[in-house]
């Protein structure tokens, strides 16, 4: 049930924010250029295992941090609990950069955006862990099961002059094996708050998804094939290596574009966040044709 919220929570997501910013991305007319990047954070990985395991800190014990295009943020934390008594059977955490100066209203309301998503997804799954909790009071490892937990964290992964990574990380805790994990990342403009197209930010390049998606497809056999998933047909991994373009799988750093799948998409959980990492001389050389 937990698993099934959560990836219709990403899929409402992304095509709000399509809608949403369509007209304006199509007025604003600039051109991409290729981005002086400079590392914000490390890369977020897909563990698995604490709440929040972002930069910074809370906005109530830490400075601003601030990066180059003059965006000043910390971050935020809010925290929710459903109680039977004094046992706590469901908890949710939100944790999420807020911003200062230039820029900043935009980049507040696109996350506004991304955030309420998850708030409004939160009526069910307390819902549902209630309905877990009930039917759970006669088990011997009711404690051991409790809280359910719903995390949805925001982190800032680069920046450039006009353009900043956030990386969004999604873990349902349903008291099953292992949590359930989604990842997303959105290149989001600073002009107008809007996240950018994949083919956008291909044009400084000359690339278009297709050179991409296969690029991408022969580095992750040649560097993941072991761990990945028996496909009978060549042309299914490419499909799936696709979707991570059209799921917002993606995102550029200070080393290049990363594609990436999220654990269960093209490998066993066992093998975590699957990555294809394709460095800017690979695409200013055009992928080596």
């Amino acid at each position: 049930m937990k698993k099934k919220i959560i990836l219709t929570f990403a899929a409402v997501l992304t095509m709000f924010l399509a809608a949403g910013c369509k007209q304006e991305d199509e007025n604003l007319g600039a051109d991409v250029t290729k981005p002086p990047v400079e590392a914000l954070t490390d890369a977020p990985s897909a563990e698995t295992e604490g709440t929040t395991p972002l930069p910074g800190k809370t906005e109530t014990d830490s400075a601003h941090n601030e990066d180059s295009s003059g965006l000043k943020f910390s971050f935020r934390e809010e925290t929710e609990e459903e109680k039977d008594g004094d046992f706590v059977f469901f908890k949710s955490t939100l944790y999420y950069p807020v911003f200062e100066g230039k820029n900043a209203e935009k980049m507040n309301g696109f996350l506004e955006t991304v955030m309420e998503t998850f708030r409004e997804s939160l009526s069910e799954a307390k819902e549902s862990a209630r309905f877990d909790y009930e039917d759970s009071l006669s088990g011997e490892y009711i404690a051991s099961i409790f809280p359910e937990k719903e995390e949805f964290t925001v982190s800032c992964l680069w920046e450039s002059e006009q353009h900043m990574t956030l990386f969004t990380k999604g873990v349902s805790s349903t008291g099953g094996a292992h949590p359930n994990v989604y990842c997303r990342a959105y290149v989001v403009n600073l002009t107008n708050g809007c996240p950018e197209s994949f083919e956008r930010m291909l044009e400084e390049y000359g690339l278009t998804t297709e050179d991409i998606v296969a690029y991408a497809t022969k580095k992750l056999r040649s560097e993941h094939g072991e761990n990945l998933y028996d496909y009978d047909d060549a042309g299914e991994f490419k499909d799936s290596v696709y979707r991570l373009v059209q799921n917002n799988q993606w995102y550029f750093n200070d080393k290049g574009l990363v594609l990436f799948a999220n654990p269960y998409e093209l490998a066993a959980y066992a093998y975590g966040m699957i990555e294809c990492e394709i460095s800017y001389e690979e695409l200013e050389q055009g992928l080596k044709k």
